[in-house]
């Protein structure tokens, strides 16, 4: 069966990870929206897709089945909730909106309208991560880091980046640790740019997290470790793992380039948008779904506020 599927902005991340994925599934027919008429001329040449249109309105004409909602941030409210209400399954890249209010408020309109609402959350699905998980099992967590740098600041404040950058690794916390609650925050602004910032949180089955955020690093780098009876666990997001227990040491790795086009299946994009489009077709929710999300987004604005004088 023949899905139609449109995707709703096409820019850097669309042609990075989303349309190299999609345009490779013969099950799926694409549509494509911009708003600028050459950008959706130039991506049609390219993928020989059939139809596309800088007009919101001849694309929901078309009666597309699901969406891949890949506008910038501010725009998501809006547009899903617009998707949603013509009876359409939404895909958006995180995050789902901007404020806490506003994501439960779309998450809530997905119930009522009966439709599926994923979130792209592609870290939780790549296979490295996923086989990081299963290798800890059970065991109760004492201590686990989460930890991403850039090498440059961009975002003006912390809720700023931490709504833009740093959930992804809030929300694999959650996705590594469960549930927490917000302990402590503290940041470093200079030059009106956040350059650094480590937040607490106190696991909601025993133990502490940390996450912590350095934006005068040598470059991008991510890692997540886990601590906890006489065992520990490293991860250097989707590449390296290791497992050290009682001074044994086990290493697995994911061998691929580092150019994007080679990456999508170790960085989780394949299996995520796999699996939102077996979930649109056997009607069950989402492992990232919009309540997952809002749970995600609640710590996050908890950890911002515990900051605050």
């Amino acid at each position: 069966m023949v899905i139609s599927a449109a995707i709703i902005g096409l820019g850097g991340i669309a042609q990075k990870a989303y349309l190299p994925v999609l345009s490779t599934r013969e099950e799926v027919e694409l549509l494509l929206f911009s708003r600028h008429p050459e950008g959706v001329a130039k991506i049609q040449e390219q993928y020989r897709i059939r139809r596309g249109t800088s007009r919101l309105e001849e694309l929901l004409s078309w009666h597309p089945q699901v969406a891949f909602v890949l506008t910038p941030s501010a725009t998501h409210r809006q547009v899903v909730e617009g998707l949603l209400r013509a009876g359409v399954d939404v895909f958006v890249e995180k995050p789902l909106t901007l404020t806490l209010e506003d994501t439960r408020y779309l998450a809530d309109l997905a119930d009522q309208e009966g439709r599926l609402l994923m979130v792209g959350f592609n870290r939780r699905f790549a296979p490295l991560h996923r086989q990081a998980r299963e290798i800890w099992g059970g065991r109760s967590i004492q201590m686990a880091v989460f930890q991403k740098n850039r090498g440059s600041a961009y975002h003006p404040n912390l809720y700023q980046n931490y709504i833009d950058d740093t959930i992804h690794i809030i929300d694999m916390l959650r996705f590594f640790c469960g549930d927490g609650t917000a302990a402590y925050t503290s940041s470093q602004v200079e030059k009106d740019k956040l350059v650094g910032a480590a937040s607490t949180v106190l696991l909601g089955r025993g133990g502490f997290g940390l996450v912590l955020t350095s934006l005068q690093a040598g470059g991008w780098y991510e890692s997540y470790s886990l601590h906890g009876e006489s065992t520990s666990l490293y991860v250097d997001a989707f590449s390296r793992l290791r497992l050290v227990t009682e001074g044994e040491q086990r290493v697995w790795e994911e061998s691929y380039a580092s150019a994007w086009k080679t990456t999508l299946k170790a960085r989780g994009f394949v299996d995520e948008i796999g699996h939102f489009l077996d979930c649109v077709e056997t009607r069950t929710q989402p492992q990232t779904s919009a309540w997952e999300a809002y749970r995600t987004q609640q710590l996050l604005e908890a950890m911002v506020n515990a900051g605050k004088d």
